[in-house]
């Protein structure tokens, strides 16, 4: 019996990680988009907002994404005109980190990176990518699709 208990919570946690919806959040496309989109004029007061939790100094992910997304002219352009962004660059020594930068890894939960969460008005966490791979369209067309909750 006891065994027969292990396997139904060992099933349940296997379903719970990796078939459960996505809880309302929105899930970033699984399809490459490449076709570039312009940028969009946004009023400040509806820029979704972004924070990426990065570590590109000890992280090869981190690198990664920072090169072929956050430094190119497309995500520049489009972080200038549609979203509020801020980046925190996690140092390897994390006592390099700032109280406020230690709060908000702590409020957001984050324990890998590179991790980009999507906030409400208010701060509240809407749904957060973790890794990287996907090109700049993805993660554009992946924010914009929060637009509906500013």
């Amino acid at each position: 019996m006891k065994s027969l208990s292990k396997v139904a919570i060992i099933g349940l946690i296997v379903y719970a990680l990796f078939f459960r919806g996505s809880g309302g959040k929105e899930a970033m496309s699984r399809y490459v988009i490449s076709n570039p989109t312009p940028v969009q004029s946004v009023a400040p007061n509806k820029k979704v907002r972004v924070i990426l939790f990065t570590g590109t100094e000890w992280c090869p992910a981190c690198s990664h994404l920072d090169s072929t997304v956050i430094a190119t002219k497309d995500w520049q352009d489009f972080e200038h005109s549609e979203i509020m962004f801020r980046k925190i660059d996690v140092p390897s020594d994390r006592s390099r980190l700032t109280d406020s930068e230690r709060t908000l890894i702590s409020r957001y939960g984050v324990s890998g990176y590179p991790t980009m969460v999507v906030l409400d008005m208010k701060g509240k966490e809407l749904s957060r990518q973790v890794g990287s791979g996907a090109p700049v369209e993805n993660y554009k067309d992946w924010i914009r699709r929060h637009r509906r909750f500013y």
